[in-house]
Parts: C-alpha cells; sequence; structure tokens
C-alpha cells in the first residue's frame, strides 16, 4: 500500500486537481455563453486547482527523471563528465528548492498570522497556497529520493544519451 502511493500519490492529486480545473473552466463556459449566468466561484476554484497540479506535477517530474534540462551541452562530454555535471545541476536544484521550500513556509506561516480571505468565496488563502510548500518540499525530497535509489539500488541518476553506443557511454 505505501509503495502504490509513494509510487502515484503526485499523479493522482495532480490528476484529480486537472479534472476539476477542466470541468469548472467548461462549466463555467456553458453558464457563460449558454445559458447567460456566469459564476464567480468556478474561476477561483479553478486557479487553485491548477496551482496545486502544477506544483504536484513539479514533483512527479522529479521522481520520473522527466523534467526538461538542457541536456544538448550536457551530452557534448564525454559520458563520466556529462554523469557529473548533471549530479551538479542536481546540486544547484536541491539547494535551490530547499531555499524555495523555506520560503513557502514563511509565506505560509504569514497567512497563518494575518488572514487573506479570496474575494469570492472568501477561502483563506493560507491553504490555497499550501501547494507551494506541499510541491517544494515533495520536489526536494524526491531529489534525495532519487539519490537515495541510486546509492541502495543503482537505479541510473540521469537519463542515458539516445545516441550513445560506444564503449564509454556503457562505462557508467
Amino acid at each position: 500500500m505505501l509503495e502504490a502511493i509513494e509510487r502515484h500519490l503526485e499523479e493522482l492529486l495532480a490528476g484529480i486537481c486537472v479534472l476539476v480545473m477542466t470541468t469548472l473552466v467548461f462549466l463555467q463556459v456553458v453558464l457563460r455563453y449558454v445559458f447567460n449566468a456566469p459564476t464567480s466561484w468556478s474561476d477561483e476554484i479553478a486557479v487553485y486547482a491548477m496551482l496545486w497540479s502544477v506544483y504536484l506535477s513539479c514533483s512527479w517530474a522529479v521522481r520520473e527523471r522527466a523534467h526538461i534540462r538542457v541536456m544538448n551541452f550536457i551530452n557534448l562530454f564525454p559520458r563520466v563528465i556529462a554523469a557529473g555535471l548533471s549530479v551538479l545541476s542536481d546540486l544547484i536544484w536541491f539547494v535551490f528548492g530547499i531555499f524555495l521550500t523555506w520560503q513557502s513556509v514563511l509565506l505560509e506561516i504569514s497567512f497563518w498570522e494575518n488572514k487573506y480571505e479570496s474575494p469570492a468565496l472568501g477561502i483563506d488563502q493560507k491553504w490555497p497556497y499550501l501547494c507551494l510548500v506541499v510541491g517544494f518540499g515533495l520536489m526536494t525530497l524526491r531529489i534525495m529520493q532519487v539519490y537515495y535509489r541510486w546509492w541502495k539500488y543503482g537505479e541510473p541518476v540521469h537519463l542515458p544519451r539516445p545516441d550513445s553506443t560506444d564503449a564509454e557511454a556503457t562505462s557508467v
């Protein structure tokens, strides 16, 4: 059960958020242009669902090693140097993730100390903005998990080059 949660948590929650967002935007379009009766609340919830889906998907992409990277430059180097550059970029990303998580926690604390409500529904903004803490925190945790799995199980840290067939490419 825990393995299924670990493996599919972000994609399930992000998928639900995208489904909610899509449904609400479609509902808003139909209500506005077909029935001439727009709602104010559906846009607000759709925005919150989009925010949550984006930040959860960032963590999911880290787990799957699917984040966009500029690998063309890195792949110009021999395999060992390319692997080192990937590890260095992940280290910088990890430090930046810790910084962003910390800043998100500070923002979340400010929302707990100073009440700020949304205009349409009166939702306390500490709940929608919690997506920053959860998203950056999970993303940073997933970076650590990738390297733990590399160390413990030998899973690759970075994706192999698709054009690598020489002996050097298979040595790392």
